[in-house]
C-alpha cells in the first residue's frame, strides 16, 4: 500500500467503466477525444472519472500497445489551471520519493493545461467499501499509517502543506 496525495481540487467525481471506449466533445463537456494524440507521444484510450474541474483519462505511449496506461489529467477553465501548474509545481519537487506518483510529462493541448502522471489504482475508501468486513485488520491499518505519516513528513521536508488529508484522496500505486 502506498500513499499517493492527490493535490488538486477534483471533486463529485464519477468513475466510468473500463468498457467506455468511444465518446464525443460533448460528453461531460470534455475537453479530448478518445484516439487524439497529447504532447508528443500520448494517446488518449479512455475516460477514467470527470469532475468539474478536471478530467482525467488513461493514455498510452503513442505506438505502443504493450506499453503501461498513464493517467492523463486536464484542467478545464482558467482557475482550475492554476491549480494544476502548482500540482505540477509540488509533485516535481517530490518526484525521488517513493509515496507519490511519477510525472512523465505536463504542458498544455490547445486551450487546456495537462498533466501525465503514474497511473494510480483505487482510493483508500473505495477499498475499505469493497472489503467484505468494510473494515481493515489492526496490521493493516497501522502499515497505512506509517506509510502515511512518512509520506506528510516527505511532502512537509519539500517545504509544503497538504490541508486536506481524506481517504478519497489517498490512492494505491499500481
Amino acid at each position: 500500500m502506498a500513499f499517493c496525495s492527490k493535490l488538486g481540487f477534483f471533486t463529485k467525481y464519477r468513475k466510468y467503466s473500463s468498457q467506455l471506449t468511444m465518446i464525443n466533445k460533448n460528453d461531460l463537456n470534455s475537453p479530448i477525444l478518445v484516439g487524439e494524440l497529447i504532447g508528443i507521444n500520448f494517446v488518449v484510450e479512455r475516460i477514467q472519472a470527470a469532475g468539474h474541474n478536471y478530467t482525467i483519462y488513461s493514455a498510452k505511449l503513442q505506438g505502443n500497445q504493450q506499453a503501461v496506461s498513464v493517467a492523463l489529467k486536464v484542467a478545464k477553465d482558467e482557475f482550475v489551471t492554476i491549480a494544476i501548474t502548482n500540482e505540477n509545481h509540488v509533485i516535481g519537487s517530490i518526484q525521488n520519493t517513493k509515496h507519490f506518483a511519477k510525472i512523465f510529462e505536463s504542458g498544455r493541448h490547445r486551450q487546456f493545461n495537462y498533466i501525465v502522471t503514474q497511473m494510480l489504482g483505487p482510493n483508500l475508501r473505495d477499498l475499505a467499501l469493497n472489503h467484505p468486513s468494510f473494515t481493515f485488520s489492526l496490521k493493516t491499518l497501522l502499515k497505512f499509517a506509517y506509510q502515511a505519516i512518512d509520506s506528510l513528513q516527505s511532502l512537509h521536508q519539500a517545504g509544503f502543506v497538504h490541508g486536506s488529508v481524506i481517504a478519497v484522496w489517498i490512492a494505491i500505486i499500481i
